[in-house]
Protein backbone atom coordinates (compact mmCIF):
# COMPACT_ATOMS: atom_id res chain seq x y z
CA UNK A 1 0.00 0.00 0.00
CA UNK A 2 2.79 2.94 0.93
CA UNK A 3 6.02 1.67 -1.33
CA UNK A 4 9.20 2.72 0.98
CA UNK A 5 10.77 6.39 -0.93
CA UNK A 6 14.22 7.74 -0.02
CA UNK A 7 14.03 10.51 2.62
CA UNK A 8 16.92 13.04 3.28
CA UNK A 9 17.93 13.45 7.03
CA UNK A 10 21.05 14.37 8.55
CA UNK A 11 22.23 14.75 12.94
CA UNK A 12 21.55 13.04 15.54
CA UNK A 13 17.41 12.92 15.14
CA UNK A 14 18.19 9.91 12.18
CA UNK A 15 20.77 8.02 14.96
CA UNK A 16 18.34 7.44 17.37
CA UNK A 17 15.48 6.98 15.18
CA UNK A 18 17.62 4.01 13.74
CA UNK A 19 18.83 2.33 17.64
CA UNK A 20 14.84 2.53 18.33
CA UNK A 21 14.02 0.67 15.21
CA UNK A 22 16.56 -1.97 15.65
CA UNK A 23 15.41 -2.53 19.14
CA UNK A 24 12.18 -2.43 18.04
CA UNK A 25 12.76 -5.38 14.84
CA UNK A 26 14.63 -7.72 17.32
CA UNK A 27 11.74 -7.13 19.44
CA UNK A 28 9.68 -9.58 17.46
CA UNK A 29 11.72 -12.30 17.83
CA UNK A 30 12.18 -11.86 21.82
CA UNK A 31 8.62 -12.40 22.74
CA UNK A 32 8.91 -14.66 25.50
CA UNK A 33 9.04 -12.40 28.42
CA UNK A 34 4.98 -12.54 28.31
CA UNK A 35 3.71 -15.49 29.33
CA UNK A 36 -0.09 -15.61 28.80
CA UNK A 37 -2.61 -16.88 31.14
CA UNK A 38 -3.28 -20.39 31.44
CA UNK A 39 -6.84 -19.86 31.30
CA UNK A 40 -9.08 -19.42 28.14
CA UNK A 41 -11.23 -16.10 27.29
CA UNK A 42 -14.63 -17.43 26.34
CA UNK A 43 -16.95 -14.51 24.09
CA UNK A 44 -13.71 -12.89 22.97
CA UNK A 45 -12.55 -12.97 19.17
CA UNK A 46 -9.31 -12.29 17.26
CA UNK A 47 -5.74 -11.67 18.47
CA UNK A 48 -4.29 -9.55 21.29
CA UNK A 49 -1.18 -7.89 20.67
CA UNK A 50 0.76 -6.63 23.97
CA UNK A 51 4.18 -4.46 24.31
CA UNK A 52 6.06 -4.79 27.54
CA UNK A 53 8.08 -1.73 29.40
CA UNK A 54 10.85 -3.03 26.68
CA UNK A 55 8.77 -2.58 23.66
CA UNK A 56 9.35 -6.52 22.90
CA UNK A 57 5.74 -8.05 21.13
CA UNK A 58 3.81 -10.00 21.75
CA UNK A 59 0.83 -11.68 20.65
CA UNK A 60 -2.55 -14.11 21.78
CA UNK A 61 -5.17 -15.38 19.78
CA UNK A 62 -8.57 -15.13 21.29
CA UNK A 63 -10.09 -17.14 22.85
CA UNK A 64 -7.67 -19.86 23.56
CA UNK A 65 -4.87 -17.08 24.39
CA UNK A 66 -2.35 -19.56 22.41
CA UNK A 67 0.51 -17.73 21.06
CA UNK A 68 0.36 -15.98 17.72
CA UNK A 69 2.87 -14.78 15.13
CA UNK A 70 3.85 -11.31 16.23
CA UNK A 71 2.48 -8.97 14.65
CA UNK A 72 5.08 -5.70 13.24
CA UNK A 73 5.83 -3.61 16.35
CA UNK A 74 3.57 -1.31 17.96
CA UNK A 75 3.86 2.37 18.91
CA UNK A 76 5.68 1.97 21.64
CA UNK A 77 9.02 4.25 23.05
CA UNK A 78 8.32 6.71 20.87
CA UNK A 79 7.97 5.06 17.69
CA UNK A 80 4.84 5.61 15.00
CA UNK A 81 4.21 2.96 12.59
CA UNK A 82 2.10 3.44 9.53
CA UNK A 83 -0.88 1.21 9.31
CA UNK A 84 0.67 -0.98 7.01
CA UNK A 85 4.12 -1.13 9.24
CA UNK A 86 7.09 -0.17 6.63
CA UNK A 87 7.31 2.90 7.78
CA UNK A 88 8.24 4.79 10.98
CA UNK A 89 8.29 8.40 12.45
CA UNK A 90 9.52 9.75 15.92
CA UNK A 91 9.92 12.58 17.27
CA UNK A 92 12.73 14.09 18.79
CA UNK A 93 13.29 17.77 20.23
CA UNK A 94 11.01 19.81 17.78
CA UNK A 95 11.86 17.40 14.57
CA UNK A 96 10.07 14.22 12.96
CA UNK A 97 12.44 11.44 11.61
CA UNK A 98 11.21 8.68 9.30
CA UNK A 99 12.87 5.52 7.90
CA UNK A 100 11.89 2.43 6.59
CA UNK A 101 10.71 -0.59 8.95
CA UNK A 102 13.70 -3.04 7.19
CA UNK A 103 15.94 0.11 8.11
CA UNK A 104 17.67 0.30 4.36
CA UNK A 105 16.15 3.92 4.10
CA UNK A 106 17.78 7.08 4.56
CA UNK A 107 15.83 9.40 6.71
CA UNK A 108 13.80 12.39 6.51
CA UNK A 109 14.47 15.88 8.79
CA UNK A 110 10.49 17.50 9.46
CA UNK A 111 10.19 20.41 11.58
CA UNK A 112 7.09 19.70 14.24
CA UNK A 113 6.55 16.90 16.28
CA UNK A 114 3.47 14.70 17.64
CA UNK A 115 3.83 12.26 14.06
CA UNK A 116 0.67 10.64 13.34
CA UNK A 117 -0.57 8.33 9.96
CA UNK A 118 -3.14 8.75 7.77
CA UNK A 119 -4.38 6.06 5.42
CA UNK A 120 -3.22 7.46 2.24
CA UNK A 121 0.48 6.84 4.08
CA UNK A 122 1.04 11.35 4.39
CA UNK A 123 2.30 11.86 7.40
CA UNK A 124 1.23 14.71 9.76
CA UNK A 125 2.67 16.80 12.34
CA UNK A 126 2.09 19.58 14.41
CA UNK A 127 4.31 22.69 13.92
CA UNK A 128 3.90 25.63 15.97
CA UNK A 129 0.31 25.06 16.88
CA UNK A 130 -0.76 23.97 13.08
CA UNK A 131 -1.09 20.78 11.42
CA UNK A 132 1.01 20.02 8.69
CA UNK A 133 1.07 16.94 6.15
CA UNK A 134 4.02 15.83 4.58
CA UNK A 135 3.76 13.40 1.51
CA UNK A 136 6.58 11.75 0.04
CA UNK A 137 6.14 13.78 -3.29
CA UNK A 138 5.49 17.57 -3.66
CA UNK A 139 5.52 20.22 -0.96
CA UNK A 140 4.58 20.27 2.72
CA UNK A 141 0.87 21.05 3.31
CA UNK A 142 -0.05 23.36 5.84
CA UNK A 143 -3.44 21.36 6.81
CA UNK A 144 -5.39 23.29 9.35
CA UNK A 145 -3.61 26.38 11.01
CA UNK A 146 -4.76 27.39 14.66
CA UNK A 147 -5.87 30.60 13.14
CA UNK A 148 -8.54 28.45 11.24
CA UNK A 149 -8.52 26.40 14.88
CA UNK A 150 -9.68 30.09 16.52
CA UNK A 151 -12.44 30.84 13.87
CA UNK A 152 -13.71 27.36 14.27
CA UNK A 153 -13.85 27.48 18.43
CA UNK A 154 -15.52 30.82 17.98
CA UNK A 155 -17.52 31.59 21.31
CA UNK A 156 -17.31 28.42 22.57
CA UNK A 157 -13.76 29.29 24.50
CA UNK A 158 -12.68 32.29 25.79
CA UNK A 159 -9.73 33.65 23.54
CA UNK A 160 -9.98 31.39 21.12
CA UNK A 161 -7.23 33.11 19.45
CA UNK A 162 -4.50 31.24 22.05
CA UNK A 163 -5.63 27.69 21.21
CA UNK A 164 -3.29 25.70 19.36
CA UNK A 165 -3.23 21.92 18.27
CA UNK A 166 -1.11 19.58 20.32
CA UNK A 167 -2.18 16.01 19.40
CA UNK A 168 -3.78 14.35 16.16
CA UNK A 169 -5.83 11.01 14.53
CA UNK A 170 -7.17 10.57 11.47
CA UNK A 171 -10.03 8.83 10.68
CA UNK A 172 -9.93 9.63 6.80
CA UNK A 173 -7.87 11.80 4.19
CA UNK A 174 -9.80 15.01 5.83
CA UNK A 175 -11.47 14.41 8.52
CA UNK A 176 -9.94 13.99 12.64
CA UNK A 177 -9.58 14.66 15.85
CA UNK A 178 -7.31 16.10 18.01
CA UNK A 179 -6.61 17.34 21.61
CA UNK A 180 -6.18 21.66 21.70
CA UNK A 181 -5.11 23.63 24.35
CA UNK A 182 -4.95 27.51 25.33
CA UNK A 183 -2.29 29.24 27.44
CA UNK A 184 -4.01 28.67 30.86
CA UNK A 185 -3.76 25.07 32.19
CA UNK A 186 -7.01 24.17 32.31
CA UNK A 187 -8.08 25.27 28.52
CA UNK A 188 -8.11 21.59 27.09
CA UNK A 189 -10.29 19.87 24.86
CA UNK A 190 -11.07 16.99 22.32
CA UNK A 191 -12.38 18.70 18.87
CA UNK A 192 -13.33 16.62 15.72
CA UNK A 193 -12.97 18.47 12.55
CA UNK A 194 -14.73 16.69 9.10
CA UNK A 195 -16.08 18.09 6.12
CA UNK A 196 -13.48 21.35 6.62
CA UNK A 197 -15.39 22.24 9.79
CA UNK A 198 -16.14 21.41 13.67
CA UNK A 199 -17.99 18.40 13.96
CA UNK A 200 -17.73 18.10 17.98
CA UNK A 201 -16.61 20.08 20.99
CA UNK A 202 -15.35 18.29 24.30
CA UNK A 203 -13.91 20.30 27.16
CA UNK A 204 -11.57 18.87 29.38
CA UNK A 205 -11.48 21.16 32.42
CA UNK A 206 -8.61 21.04 35.41
CA UNK A 207 -6.48 18.44 33.77
CA UNK A 208 -3.45 17.55 31.52
CA UNK A 209 -4.73 15.01 28.69
CA UNK A 210 -2.53 12.76 26.06
CA UNK A 211 -2.36 9.89 24.13
CA UNK A 212 -5.07 10.41 21.63
CA UNK A 213 -6.59 7.28 20.22
CA UNK A 214 -9.26 6.77 17.45
CA UNK A 215 -11.51 3.40 17.56
CA UNK A 216 -12.11 1.10 14.97
CA UNK A 217 -15.50 2.80 14.68
CA UNK A 218 -14.91 6.23 14.22
CA UNK A 219 -14.91 7.21 18.08
CA UNK A 220 -11.79 8.25 19.91
CA UNK A 221 -10.17 7.95 23.71
CA UNK A 222 -7.64 10.00 25.44
CA UNK A 223 -5.40 9.88 28.91
CA UNK A 224 -6.38 11.87 31.60
CA UNK A 225 -3.67 12.59 33.83
CA UNK A 226 -4.88 13.73 36.99
CA UNK A 227 -5.70 12.58 39.89
CA UNK A 228 -4.36 9.53 37.99
CA UNK A 229 -3.60 8.63 34.62
CA UNK A 230 -7.21 7.38 33.26
CA UNK A 231 -8.51 7.01 29.67
CA UNK A 232 -11.78 8.97 28.67
CA UNK A 233 -13.93 7.55 25.62
CA UNK A 234 -15.66 9.92 23.99
CA UNK A 235 -18.02 9.50 20.87
CA UNK A 236 -17.57 11.52 17.83
CA UNK A 237 -20.34 13.16 18.38
CA UNK A 238 -19.09 14.26 21.51
CA UNK A 239 -20.75 12.40 24.44
CA UNK A 240 -18.87 10.59 26.85
CA UNK A 241 -18.92 6.61 26.76
CA UNK A 242 -18.52 4.76 30.12
CA UNK A 243 -15.27 2.84 30.36
CA UNK A 244 -14.26 0.69 33.89
CA UNK A 245 -12.07 3.33 35.73
CA UNK A 246 -8.35 1.38 35.49
CA UNK A 247 -6.12 4.03 37.74
CA UNK A 248 -2.62 4.41 36.25
CA UNK A 249 -3.67 2.79 33.02
CA UNK A 250 -0.95 3.03 30.38
CA UNK A 251 -2.86 1.56 27.21
CA UNK A 252 -6.14 1.23 25.19
CA UNK A 253 -7.41 -1.16 22.05
CA UNK A 254 -10.83 -1.70 21.13
CA UNK A 255 -11.93 -5.13 19.83
CA UNK A 256 -12.33 -4.56 15.67
CA UNK A 257 -16.05 -4.70 15.91
CA UNK A 258 -15.46 -2.31 19.41
CA UNK A 259 -17.97 -4.26 21.40
CA UNK A 260 -14.96 -4.81 23.85
CA UNK A 261 -12.32 -2.59 24.80
CA UNK A 262 -8.52 -3.82 26.85
CA UNK A 263 -6.97 -1.11 28.99
CA UNK A 264 -3.48 -1.98 30.09
CA UNK A 265 -1.34 -1.25 33.14
CA UNK A 266 2.09 -1.99 34.14
CA UNK A 267 0.78 -5.21 35.70
CA UNK A 268 -2.43 -6.19 34.30
CA UNK A 269 -4.26 -6.03 30.94
CA UNK A 270 -8.39 -5.63 31.64
CA UNK A 271 -10.94 -6.44 29.41
CA UNK A 272 -14.70 -4.74 29.39
CA UNK A 273 -17.74 -4.68 27.28
CA UNK A 274 -17.53 -1.66 25.97
CA UNK A 275 -19.85 0.23 28.40
CA UNK A 276 -19.28 -1.03 31.14
CA UNK A 277 -18.10 0.10 34.53
CA UNK A 278 -16.90 -3.66 35.37
CA UNK A 279 -14.07 -5.21 33.75
CA UNK A 280 -15.03 -8.83 32.30
CA UNK A 281 -11.26 -9.99 32.44
CA UNK A 282 -8.18 -9.75 33.77
CA UNK A 283 -4.83 -10.62 32.35
CA UNK A 284 -2.14 -11.10 33.94
CA UNK A 285 0.56 -9.39 31.33
CA UNK A 286 1.71 -5.75 31.88
CA UNK A 287 1.76 -3.68 28.77
CA UNK A 288 3.20 -0.39 27.70
CA UNK A 289 1.33 -0.39 24.39
CA UNK A 290 -2.22 -2.64 23.11
CA UNK A 291 -3.58 -3.43 19.63
CA UNK A 292 -6.53 -5.69 18.65
CA UNK A 293 -6.89 -7.48 15.70
CA UNK A 294 -9.03 -9.48 13.93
Amino acid sequence: MRSASTWLIGGAVAVLLAIAIADAIRSRTDASASQPPARQLPGLHGVLVVADQRCRTSSFRLPSMARAQPAHALDCGGLVWSDDGSLVARCAGDRTAVRSGDGKILFADIRGCAPAWRADGALSVVRNGDIVVVRRHGPQLSFYTHEQLADALGSLVERPATYVFSEVRWFGLSSFVAIVHGQRPWETAAVVFARGGLESFFPVLGGHIEDLQASPLGNFAFARTVPAREYVMVSRGGDEMRLPGIANARAIAWSPDESRVAIATRNAVFIARLGSAQPSNRLSIGAAALDWLP
